[in-house]
């Protein structure tokens, strides 16, 4: 998926489905491809072409969730114009961002990343140390997971969070594809925290209102 060649991204869909490929392993192959243009994006590229990337990765994810459930002609060719989408991205990893390394210091020092600006490989690295230093996959979910709510949050963070999470989650716990996937979305959340964290209030405030608890008491 990576090749220079539009074409030859295509042949290669086809030649694997010839070869007895299924449309669920095509797609998932796909899936990871688009997850490695997060995990590769470098951050001297514009902050709005994060959007391109995870588009690009969310659109996969669900497509490989479309096969899974009902294999069709329409969502093959949906797998073939997912990984030209992923090709036409390639100029988003140029030069491409360092593969995760794996760094010690646990989910505090992840935590710790999102409270700065700018710690975008950093999040990856401690990901990829966590994973490496035998930390379940679960704990690291969850963490992402609470990080990401957190923050002032919207609607296409939550699908990268479900994407990273569903696809994480068919590779191996310590496979590096697993780890690749997960560490792609902390550099996505590390590029977008921290934000005000005004919403987490306004949950706080409406589940304390269900609770029936009083907000402040009258003088």
């Amino acid at each position: 998926f990576f090749d220079d060649d539009p074409e030859r991204v295509a042949a290669a869909l086809v030649e694997a489905h010839n070869a007895g490929a299924t449309d669920e392993q095509l797609a998932h192959a796909v899936a990871f491809a688009a997850a490695l243009r997060i995990a590769r994006f470098h951050v001297q590229n514009d902050h709005a072409d994060w959007n391109t990337v995870h588009h690009g990765f969310t659109t996969a994810n669900a497509l490989h969730h479309s096969v899974q459930r009902a294999p069709s002609s329409g969502g093959r060719r949906g797998i073939v114009h997912s990984a030209l989408r992923v090709y036409l991205d390639r100029f988003l990893n140029i030069p491409p961002a360092r593969p995760p390394k794996p760094q010690p210091g646990g989910l505090d020092a992840l935590a710790e990343c999102f409270e700065v600006q700018g710690e975008v490989d950093q999040a990856g690295n401690i990901v990829a140390g966590c994973i490496a230093d035998g930390v379940p996959r679960a704990q690291v979910v969850a963490a992402l997971g609470h990080a990401l709510l957190d923050e002032d949050a919207g609607f296409h963070w939550y699908q990268v969070y479900e994407a990273a999470v569903r696809q994480s989650e068919l590779w191996p716990e310590t496979s590096h594809e697993s780890t690749i996937v997960l560490c792609a979305f902390a550099r996505f959340l590390s590029a977008h925290t921290p934000t005000r964290r005004e919403l987490p209030k306004t949950i706080s405030i409406a589940a304390r209102l269900r609770r029936g608890e009083h907000l402040f008491e009258e003088e």
